[in-house]
């Protein structure tokens, strides 16, 4: 390491003071994996003016000292990062043991636990929601994307809004080494646990956006990493800020419950499951009218039905305006699943009232339509077993639609989900 003396003073590397950002990606429909990546590569000196495209990030100084380092490495050349979306729903894979539906549950729970007080998450679909996800594939179908389970919301502090990404994954590889411009310090704990922090920010197309990162290197082999940014969603009106300071990003990659080897506590379910991916069209429906109707639907009774988590959390459809909730049914040997979608400025079924096998619709004095359908389910199961919709269309566009799949014929009847749907109480609130 240098000696601080004015001549040896570190300057910016020419090679590291320009990047050119290349992006790609690939959506595989069939398994739901979106995958897009970011190609680094060091251009020499340019004129002011920026390329089109143009990832920009700080000079980095070297030699430079890091605390906690005792040898800084040279920043690197090319770079290769990865970003892997999953919106596939299921939990086992055998690929990666220690990860399961009640262990991401877990550590759902652990990380929303672990947000200062005064943070909230914003209302956004379960994938947003700060609810770790699937791990996508196996470690050689992966090959460098993957591997991890990500958990990511838009998070609000006072009047200001920023994001928040956290990743959890077996290491494969020792610790790596400091290396200029990656890190702004790397922290020892008592435990033998390493922290790399950064504090930083990067420009795309002349856009800055302001992150922060800490990675937490533990002994049981977890790696956690969480960034937070500045970055707002789309339309909210709020200010940008990063919403965590580097000290309560160290907080989160350290809670010892989002280690791999934490127990899971008897008894965790699953996270919630992820609803309405393709939705209709309408008016976004806000967080208070949720909650309005959540408390409605709380109020409900489904004796002898045994689901997973109350009814009564609605959040935003994957895609569009609506809102929906989706609640695994448990009895022997089974498991169905029961799905509710409240939308509106849904348009009045125009065809006339029609009954044929298995469907069946009738309109009722006020104008509303009820359309209802059941057929045998494609699931396998000793007993036979139906997928059953109802859907209720009011005259004011609210529409309501409660699909029960994989369903034992002794519970929630046709006309008990009709009886559900026609609640007043899942009207739009005046």
């Amino acid at each position: 390491m240098e000696n601080g003396d004015d001549k040896d003073a570190p300057q910016p590397s020419p090679a590291v003071n320009r990047w050119k950002v290349g992006l790609t990606c690939a959506a595989i429909v069939a398994t739901g994996y979106l995958i897009a990546w970011l190609v680094h590569e060091p251009e020499p000196s340019e004129p002011t003016g920026r390329a089109k495209n143009s990832y920009v990030t700080p000079p980095v100084a070297f030699p430079v000292q890091i605390p906690g380092c005792d040898v800084v490495e040279p920043p690197r050349g090319g770079q290769t990062f990865g970003m892997v979306h999953s919106v596939t729903y299921e939990y086992d894979n055998p690929s990666y043991p220690w990860f399961s539906g009640p262990k991401a549950g877990a550590m759902t729970q652990a990380l929303q636990d672990g947000l200062p007080g005064d943070v909230q998450i914003a209302f956004a679909p379960v994938t947003r929601s700060l609810v770790f996800q699937p791990i996508l594939g196996d470690p050689v179908q992966n090959k460098g994307f993957g591997g991890w389970t990500r958990a990511n919301a838009t998070l609000l502090r006072g009047d200001r809004e920023g994001a928040l990404a956290v990743t959890v994954r077996q290491a494969t590889k020792p610790t790596p080494p400091c290396v200029a411009g990656e890190l702004d310090e790397r922290r020892h704990l008592p435990d033998g646990t390493i922290v790399d922090t950064d504090d930083t920010w990067y420009e795309i197309e002349g856009v800055r956006t302001l992150t922060r990162d800490a990675t937490a290197y533990l002994p049981d082999g977890s790696v956690t990493h969480a960034n937070a940014t500045d970055q707002a969603a789309d339309g909210s009106g709020r200010p940008r800020a990063v919403p965590l300071a580097i000290d309560e990003l160290v907080a989160l990659v350290t809670d010892p419950e989002l280690r791999i080897s934490a127990p899971v506590p008897p008894g965790t379910s699953s996270p919630p499951e992820v609803c309405l991916p393709f939705s209709k069209s309408g008016a976004v429906i806000d967080q208070a009218q949720a909650r309005r109707w959540d408390a409605v639907l709380a109020q409900i009774p489904l004796d002898g039905v045994t689901l997973d988590r109350p009814l009564g959390t609605l959040l935003q459809g994957e895609r569009g305006g609506g809102v929906c909730q989706a609640v695994r049914v448990t009895t022997p040997g089974h498991q169905s699943r029961l799905a509710i979608v409240i939308s509106t400025e849904q348009p009045l079924p125009q065809e006339p009232d029609t009954s044929s096998y298995g469907s069946a619709r009738r309109r009722l004095p006020d104008g509303t339509v009820v359309e209802t359908h059941e057929e045998r389910s494609a699931a396998l199961a000793s007993t036979p077993r139906t997928d059953r919709t109802v859907t209720v269309t009011r005259p004011s566009g609210t529409q309501i639609e409660i699909s029960f799949a994989n369903a034992p014929a002794e519970l929630l009847p046709l006309a008990l989900l009709a009886e559900i749907a026609l609640n007043p109480g899942l009207e739009v609130s005046r």
